[in-house]
């Protein structure tokens, strides 16, 4: 708690200094802080006379309307400015054209907790904060601010964003509140090497096989020719112990710790336990698994595994023209009968910081993000939209002809994710990430399950108490 007490008095001698000085900017007044009414409405309607109050606000009568003094943002980002002033510079330029004099500065750095703190004592103020290793820290910051209502004030459309990617986002923050804007999918597709099909006379993979379906053709294409090893299936891009590993996890279960107690839920959730009976069947297929620590490869990659499970992506930056020449895909596979659901839509995304003294103009930056022509000038590059719109997903890759063409690009946008529910866990990334570091320890094990995910839970509370320590310091 010392460190986050450090940081609020930081920020508050930094605010207090500001106001007296008399700063102003364009667009930089905050509509929340501004007017009581606004701040009597951010809970959830509770009965139909709230509701009432909600419908009489007329949230675009508080909009800042005027933007043409310059501002500029600072946004922190992962990329740094070296890659970001140019690949995100049609957002900015859009702005301009609309007589929006917003610019960007942008700051290198990956949200976590020292690197905020860092910054923050050095009295830099990020706008937007950019998260890809989720909001743990900037929780701990308390430096995230909701913006269900500035999405009313500035009319933002979400009707065409992926409502899988609207839950994932949802479910960071206790009352459900929209915690930022989306950047581009992170969705699974179910790779195969038609060469090594045919090599082994077993039909391609179609779309909505199961699970089960897709262990069982496996098995056809586990074998030796010509003296080299094949494998049937990576579910992971390294000999399956990798973080896509869990895809078939994720269609079942997001929540390996409650959100309230923090307590591990790995010996609780049924689904975890099928999803290690479902590996321990991979793994046990003969000459599937790798056990040699030293000749463990991604296997597809190499020409000697017959599907992946990985990002769509991952065709462009990790698999090689040659592999690449014999590659198509289909929809990843599910577990079937009630569970019909691939995994929740993954999606990075910006973040308004709390502190941050320019919200109105750093919230018409963010909501530019999902616009349309936006997420178009990303798809065509090979950036996987968020939204559902049938043109953008059609024009996925067109300018990446060499990658893309005659693939099934269909395959990599499902419209079966799973909708997420409630709240996440703030060690939900840590128990992920834990899952899939005793992946390989498992399939070298005897793979008792019950047995292994009692000591796993045994183990990642202490991580999690720990963790908990850090941050009371």
């Amino acid at each position: 708690m010392k460190k986050r007490s450090i940081f609020l008095f930081i920020t508050f001698v930094f605010m207090l200094t500001t106001l007296l000085s008399g700063c102003t900017g364009g667009g930089s007044d905050d509509p929340v802080t501004k007017d009581p009414e606004v701040e009597a409405t951010t809970e959830p309607a509770g009965d139909n006379e709230e509701a009432t109050q909600e419908e009489e606000i007329d949230w675009t009568s508080k909009a800042v309307t005027d933007f043409s003094e310059e501002t500029t943002l600072t946004i922190l980002h992962v990329w740094g400015p070296e890659s970001n002033n140019t690949f995100m510079k049609p957002i900015e330029d859009k702005l301009q054209a609309e007589g929006k004099n917003i610019k960007v500065n942008w700051i290198g750095g990956i949200p976590d907790s020292n690197t905020l703190q860092e910054i923050n004592a050095s009295g830099v103020v990020p706008d937007i904060i950019y998260t890809s290793v989720g909001t743990a820290a900037l929780e701990e910051l308390d430096m995230i601010e909701p913006i269900d209502d500035y999405m009313k004030i500035y009319e933002m459309d979400t009707s065409q964003i992926d409502p899988s990617v609207i839950s994932l986002i949802r479910s960071y923050d206790d009352k459900g509140s929209m915690i930022g804007v989306p950047t581009f999918a992170d969705t699974y597709t179910l790779f195969y090497n038609k060469e090594i099909f045919d090599m082994f006379g077993v039909p391609y993979p179609t779309d909505h096989m199961t699970w089960d379906e897709t262990i069982e053709l496996a098995k056809k294409l586990t074998g030796e020719r010509n003296g080299v090893q094949y494998r049937g299936l990576e579910i992971g891009y390294g000999n399956s112990t990798t973080d896509d590993s869990l895809a078939p996890l994720k269609e079942l279960t997001s929540k390996f710790v409650d959100p309230e107690t923090d307590e591990v839920l790995f010996t609780k959730d049924p689904g975890i336990t099928r999803y290690f009976e479902l590996m321990k069947k991979v793994y046990s297929i003969p000459g599937m698994f790798e056990r040699d620590k030293e000749k463990q490869d991604s296997f597809y990659v190499s020409g000697t595994a017959a599907m992946l499970v990985s990002w769509p992506t991952f065709l462009g930056w990790g698999i090689p023209e040659n592999v690449r020449a014999n590659t198509n895909s289909v929809l990843l596979p599910i577990w079937g009968g009630e569970d019909k659901f691939t995994p929740p839509t993954q999606a990075h995304m910006f973040i308004l910081n709390k502190y941050g003294e320019q919200k109105d103009a750093a919230f018409q930056w963010m909501k530019e993000f999902v616009a349309e022509d936006i997420q178009m000038h990303f798809a065509i590059g090979g950036q996987p939209t968020v939204l559902r719109s049938p043109e953008v997903i059609e024009a996925f890759g067109s300018e990446k002809q060499d990658v893309y063409a005659g693939q099934n690009v269909k395959s990599y946008f499902p419209q079966n994710a799973r909708i997420l529910e409630g709240r996440q866990s703030k060690y939900q990334r840590m128990a992920e990430n834990f899952l899939v570091s005793k992946l390989n320890e498992f399939a070298l094990s005897d793979m008792n399950i019950a047995e292994f995910l009692r000591k796993a839970e045994e183990e990642l509370t202490i991580k999690i108490k720990e963790e908990r320590l850090k941050v009371e310091k």
